[in-house]
């Protein structure tokens, strides 16, 4: 009779106390490779960048948050990472002060993730496959994941000119010279030094830019058009040029709000990841309706917009924001627009405003972390409510011929006249 586990292998290279060593250290590498990822996509300014960046953080932080969880499954008496010593904490940093895209994509994927990999190929050929098969299982999964990404790093590597890899040469000699100083990743024995306070103890905060980072496709201006629209196609065309610049600015604003706030808890670092993840999806889904209507990008100007606004507003506006305003009132739009696609026969856009909804709805349960950073006061709550509506309102008036602003409706004028 076939037996599922005749294969497996009873002896192993690592007991308990050892794996969890080494699962520590895998989640504290892994979520700052997320958090890194996030704080430097507004700086950035390759959009092809930010797009796998995106997606590559999301999986980033999956990864962590099974390794945390399995770090409790192996008698770990509560979700508390471990410090995994100075040398990888400093490789970290270097990692976080990469002077350009070039740099930071060489250091990630021909260093730092190679190294992850292969630490996970080894862990794995050791690993009690019978006995351990959540960790040997976990390690096969991540190990693809980190596989697939290392390609997709490389080939978006050899996209920039010999001239900017050239000049990364000198930073990424310092990242590999760094992580030689760690030695292998899979070494249980240097693996741990004592508990850590969080997830990303003894990492620094960038400062952030005023404004989000655009390539030399993009030019800005103060309007989201040149002149008005001639007709609807044109004006199709700039709105879904506006969209895709406005819903990276939304990806951009969240990898700030990840990465300057250490001090939230872990779950809030998952969900801002995740959120991160869709709207640099909803970019690109407002990027190819762009060229699917004969656009593309860099046709109309972009503005500072959102980012450059909210991140005006300290932590508990920008939450609500985001999170409680923005989402939410663009919610009515969007089934609006699908409604509306779909009476002109319009399926592409009618599928995409369907799609970018129903991500809209977690969204907006995100805003839960606001009430969570005032410990549920709830007139507390209602005081940043009134406040953000009214800064927000301020821009709006200010901005009243942007056509995003235009097409907000409701919320804004219902909770100033309940205040009034």
């Amino acid at each position: 009779m076939y037996d599922i586990y005749a294969g497996y292998r009873l002896d192993s290279g690592f007991d308990v106390a050892q794996t969890a060593r080494l699962v520590a250290r895998y989640h504290y590498i892994e979520a700052q490779l997320m958090r890194i990822a996030a704080g430097r996509m507004a700086e950035l300014p390759e959009w092809e960048l930010k797009c796998l960046l995106g997606r590559h953080l999301w999986q980033d932080s999956q990864h962590a948050d099974a390794w945390l969880s399995r770090l409790i499954d192996l008698r770990w008496p509560r979700r508390a990472p471990l410090n995994p010593g100075e040398a990888t904490c400093r490789m970290l940093r270097l990692l976080d002060d990469a002077p350009d895209s070039a740099a930071f994509v060489a250091a990630v994927y021909r260093q730092v993730k190679p190294r992850l990999a292969a630490a996970y190929a080894a862990h794995r050929q050791a690993c009690a496959s019978l006995a351990d098969e959540p960790t040997w299982d976990l390690l096969a999964r991540i190990h693809a994941d980190e596989e697939e990404q290392i390609s997709q790093g490389m080939a978006l590597l050899e996209s920039f000119s010999s001239a900017a890899r050239a000049v990364a040469q000198n930073y990424e000699s310092a990242v590999a010279e760094a992580c030689d100083g760690i030695g292998s990743f899979a070494d249980p024995a240097t693996a741990a030094e004592r508990e850590a306070s969080g997830s990303f103890e003894d990492q620094t905060v960038r400062p952030a830019p005023p404004i989000a980072a655009r390539d030399a496709r993009f030019r800005f201006g103060e309007r989201a058009a040149d002149h008005p629209p001639a007709d609807e196609h044109e004006m199709a065309l700039m709105m879904a040029h506006r969209d895709a610049d406005n819903e990276m600015h939304a990806a951009e604003l969240l990898g700030r709000n990840l990465y300057e706030h250490p001090e939230m808890p872990w779950e809030y670092h998952v969900d801002m990841a995740r959120q991160l993840w869709d709207e640099v999806r909803h970019a690109v889904l407002y990027q190819r309706y762009l060229e699917h209507l004969g656009g593309k990008l860099g046709d109309f100007p972009v503005i500072p917009g959102n980012y450059a606004y909210r991140m005006s507003l300290d932590f508990p506006h920008r939450l609500y924001d985001l999170h409680l305003r923005g989402e939410k009132l663009g919610m009515p739009d969007l089934i609006r627009s699908r409604e509306t696609a779909r009476a002109r026969g319009d399926a592409p856009y009618a599928l995409l405003n369907d799609f970018v909804h129903a991500d809209e709805v977690p969204h907006v349960k995100n805003g839960r972390w606001l009430r969570w950073l005032l410990n549920n006061d709830e007139a507390a709550f209602r005081r940043i409510e009134r406040e953000t509506m009214r800064l927000r309102a301020a821009y709006e008036q200010a901005h009243a011929d942007d056509p995003i602003v235009m097409a907000y409706t409701g919320l804004v004028p219902a909770i100033l006249q309940q205040e009034e």
